[in-house]
């Protein structure tokens, strides 16, 4: 063992760096908590709240609430009355036909739009069961917790059985009850097991059936390989293709169409998007921030009292000022940001076009910020367009290569998508590949796979499931 000196060089974020770093990765609201907590820690530092934030002169109020007392009717206009109970267009949403098809593809992406969590709704099934003891309701309301986005259970009996400290018998026990509830094929430790539940409860439950769904039946259904299917089930063309179909039919994620059941959080947008005289307008609210300054009376406190006393305003001054250049390089890097988003995106605020494809890499070289950078600023953020709040993530869209090998946006496959199903006939569905086929015709050359993806992402059936018949 020896001791050796070495001299390198490396980049140190210094406590400012630091300080503006998170300063811009903060949303409006935790930022307005933060700035409050600094002015309360620093007496030199001058805060100004918000206009919709400021305490009403009472005097105001007394007169407000005497008027209000004097008047012994409250009427309500017709625009009060729209203002309040009317919905905006495109809000109610019936079926898979009738709704705007540039918010279809967000409403169903959306996980907040589609009801209550699936924990939510097995736990209300539990309750209508009178007769299941308190310790096995505990036990099955455990599993349920223990359900992956999916509504599989991934972890093993024996493990939950040894952590609840209960015998084996009444786990499975209470995962016999949690896989008798709705939905179909929910507490299945496999997809195969999933599958075998929902057939168990159609009248497709026969020996075809199940063979398609235990052995490799399932790859050479994905392949629509129907000769191949039949030779493996030593069965006629017809009646493979009947299994085919019932198999099909069956949902391999029993949780798809719950939600998360978290209600969105209240959001202050970074800026307003306009359009006028065909050009994109931004709009910063900068009355929504609260405005720092320097206390010019407990600055001049630095040329009096003691030395301890100077010393301790002399940093609380360095703070103060730091902090507040921290504020303008925030609004600075935002500016820029949204200002490269609106160049960007242009066709989609202008012309209602599908997003082009733009990555955090891209805009972080384009502004020539770093990476971290860009990716701070535009976490947890959000802008307001059309009267609608929208994170900013969301106009980072992703490239995917065509089968001709272009460079197409995966936003514009997905609004594609939703416009056709939208349109098409509920007695003939599309499949995936009337999809494919659909979506070629409009210059958007996908493969298959990509186009069952997006469909599942999005949150629509297969073209079995979503058949209507009259």
């Amino acid at each position: 063992m020896e001791l050796i000196q070495q001299q390198a060089q490396k980049q140190v974020l210094s406590q400012g760096l630091r300080r503006s770093l998170e300063i811009l990765q903060l949303p409006v609201t935790e930022l307005e908590t933060y700035l409050q907590e600094a002015a309360l820690s620093n007496p030199l530092l001058e805060l100004e709240l918000p206009q919709d934030a400021r305490l009403p002169d009472p005097e105001q109020e007394f007169t407000r609430d005497l008027a209000q007392r004097e008047s012994d009717v409250w009427e309500v206009s017709g625009s009060e009355s729209a203002a309040v109970w009317d919905l905006p267009a495109g809000e109610v949403f019936s079926g898979w036909g009738g709704a705007p098809e540039e918010d279809l593809a967000t409403r169903l992406a959306d996980p907040h739009s589609q009801g209550e969590r699936l924990s939510d709704a097995l736990a209300e099934q539990l309750l209508h069961m009178p007769r299941l003891s308190d310790p096995m309701r505990q036990l099955c309301l455990y599993l349920i917790e223990c359900l992956n986005e999916n509504g599989f259970l991934d972890f093993d009996l024996a493990d939950l059985a040894r952590e609840q400290k209960v015998p084996l018998f009444d786990m499975e026990q209470a995962l016999y009850i949690l896989q008798d509830l709705q939905p179909a094929g929910v507490g299945a430790r496999s997809l195969t097991e999933c599958l075998v539940l929902q057939l168990a409860r159609t009248d497709h439950f026969n020996p075809h059936t199940l063979r398609l769904v235990q052995t490799d039946g399932l790859e050479l259904l994905a392949r629509g390989n129907m000769a191949a299917v039949a030779k493996l089930l030593e069965c006629s063309p017809s009646e493979a293709k009947r299994a085919a179909d019932a198999v099909r039919a069956l949902n391999p994620r029993p949780a798809q169409g719950y939600g998360s059941g978290v209600a969105p959080a209240c959001q202050i947008p970074e800026a307003v998007f306009r359009r006028e005289d065909g050009r994109v307008r931004i709009e910063l609210d900068r009355r929504l921030l609260c405005k720092l300054s320097l206390n010019e009376q407990t600055c001049a406190l630095l040329c009096e009292g003691t030395e301890a006393e100077r010393k301790y305003l002399r940093e609380k001054k360095s703070d103060a000022q730091q902090l507040i250049r921290s504020m303008q390089e925030r609004e600075n890097t935002m500016v820029r940001l949204l200002k490269a988003i609106a160049e960007r995106q242009q066709g989609y605020f202008l012309r209602h076009e599908p997003l082009e494809p733009m990555t955090l890499t891209q805009l972080a070289d384009s502004l020539g910020l770093s990476l971290s950078t860009v990716s701070r600023a535009v976490q947890g953020k959000c802008i307001q367009f059309d009267g609608q709040i929208l994170p900013l993530r969301r106009f980072f869209v992703s490239a995917i290569t065509a089968d001709d090998g272009a460079s197409i946006s995966s936003e514009n496959v997905r609004r594609h998508i939703a416009r056709f199903v939208s349109a098409e006939d509920p007695e003939k569905p599309l499949s995936d590949e009337a999809l494919r086929a659909a979506l070629v015709a409009v210059r958007l050359p996908v493969s298959r796979r990509t186009v069952t993806k997006y469909r599942e992402e999005m949150g629509i059936p297969s073209s079995a499931r979503r058949r209507r018949t009259p």
